[in-house]
């Protein structure tokens, strides 16, 4: 299960695990339960036992002052971290983004992919 939590449990969060993975959504947010459903049955499982990666969720209702603090603007939106810092990437109009937001259908691929990546490149392009 994908666990919810709040802002001073991902700083701690973000300082253990080389990989965290976050989920801002809302309870009133539609695409944002479609979204969990995925992340809870396709990429929970597969990474339920890494101890590199961890996929969590964060109520931006509950948790204003960090979806302030980052500018989630919408949800859902989902950000990623390696090492302490958040990834830039680039998204798919070939700009360098830290977020992905809305949802998009192959996000358990694009997940996957990524934690690949990062496992095999350690040196990826990252926002200071």
């Amino acid at each position: 299960m994908v666990k919810e939590i709040n802002e001073d449990e991902l700083d701690v969060l973000i300082k253990e695990k080389k990989i965290v993975i976050v989920d801002f959504s809302a309870v009133w947010c539609g695409p944002c339960k479609t979204l969990g459903k995925i992340l809870e049955d396709k990429v929970m499982p597969k990474i339920k036992d890494d101890e590199d990666v961890a996929l969590v969720k964060i109520d931006i209702d509950k948790n204003r002052g960090i979806a302030e603090g980052l500018q989630i603007m919408s949800v859902p939106t989902m950000m990623f971290f390696y090492k302490g810092q958040r990834i830039v990437f680039q998204g798919q109009n070939g700009k360098n983004e830290d977020r992905v937001v809305g949802f998009n259908p192959n996000v358990d691929q694009m997940i996957m992919d990524l934690i690949e990546q990062l496992k095999a490149d350690p040196t990826p392009e990252k926002q200071e």
